[in-house]
């Protein structure tokens, strides 16, 4: 088995303030508002916030927004939401009710592929772990059993499981505080800016007097160093699932992080990358994953029920795009 190489925690602070850069391209046109940016940390990825037209300590701020979602909805930070939730099966919260209320359409438009109760799957596979593995046929089966979103409801602000169940938010965290954070930035009167959370990215407001579009870069998922193309927008949110972020390789096959909670094993749907464009976070970062399970045909219904466009990459390299969407493939 060859795994995935881990950057270690000083090589991924030595390259956020790279990453932005890498990920997005803000054209300077006309005249800009004053720019400030900060990178960090958190949900284990690179945060970065780049505002135009900020108060002082507004980028801090912002990074502590993502921090403190991750203190609330991580399976893994003991007090949380959903760690309460998962240990002892029920919980309140102010947060968790409507998120599940969103979500349910997706998981219930997918068949089950997406289920927001797969964390039984995830530990056992262990992907983002020292110990990532494939596990054997009888392990899978038993984990699946577990996995079933219609056990996980919620009455009032009361959120419940069945026994043994466990519930996993990593499929739609990152887009979610991206919604926190654009929430917090404007009423704080930021006039415009760009904040990314790993793969998923929020782009709103103005970066001039000019209001000109923003242009996201989409990362190219077999070539590190190129990028697949470019996203232009006025204001929204662009999220991107791939094979290439959490992997291990075993007998020539790639397995990802990205399971099907109706097999128990990583989407086998042809697709190597898909970015989705709509007008909210958590649901730009719940559609990236739903459409790699499902892949591009099972995909269009869901994309075209939630106005959300969507660039769809297949593993031998065809690119193609769904929706209104301004794309620009990079011809370099």
């Amino acid at each position: 088995m060859t795994r995935k190489r881990i950057l270690s925690f000083a090589a991924v602070a030595l390259l956020a303030a790279a990453a932005v850069c890498a990920l997005l391209f803000v054209q300077k046109r006309s005249r800009p508002y004053p720019m400030t940016e900060k990178t960090g940390i958190a949900m284990d990825t690179i945060v970065g916030c780049k505002l135009y037209g900020a108060p002082a300590g507004a980028e801090a701020a912002a990074l502590n927004v993502v921090s403190s979602l991750e203190n609330a909805i991580s399976r893994f930070r003991k007090g949380s939401d959903v760690w309460t939730l998962n240990e002892t099966g029920s919980v309140k919260s102010t947060l968790l009710p409507a998120l599940l209320a969103q979500c349910r359409p997706l998981e219930e438009q997918s068949g089950g592929a997406f289920d927001l109760t797969v964390g039984p799957l995830s530990t056992l596979w262990g992907f983002g772990t020292d110990d990532a593995r494939l596990p054997a046929q009888s392990e899978i089966d038993r984990a699946k059993a577990a996995v079933d979103y219609t056990g996980l409801a919620a009455d009032g602000s009361t959120v419940t499981v069945r026994e043994g169940q466990q519930v996993d938010l990593g499929s739609v965290g990152k887009g979610l505080a991206c919604d926190m954070v654009k929430q917090y930035l404007q009423s704080a009167g930021v006039k415009g800016g760009v904040v990314s959370v790993g793969g998923s990215i929020c782009v709103f407001g103005k970066k001039n007097d000019k209001g000109e579009p923003w242009t996201v870069a989409v990362k190219h998922p077999r070539e590190e160093n190129r990028f697949l193309g470019y996203v232009k927008l006025k204001e929204g949110f662009v999220s991107t699932s791939g094979d290439y972020e959490q992997y291990f390789e075993q007998g020539g096959k790639r397995y990802c992080h990205l399971l099907d909670a109706t097999t128990g094993y990583p989407a086998e749907s042809g697709l190597c990358s898909v970015t989705v464009v709509c007008q909210n976070g958590m649901l730009s970062d719940a559609l990236s994953t739903v459409c790699f399970l499902l892949g591009k045909e099972k995909s269009e219904p869901i994309l075209q029920s939630c106005d959300a466009a969507a660039v769809f990459v297949t593993v031998d390299g065809g690119v193609s795009a769904f929706g209104d969407l301004d794309f620009t493939p990079d011809e370099s």
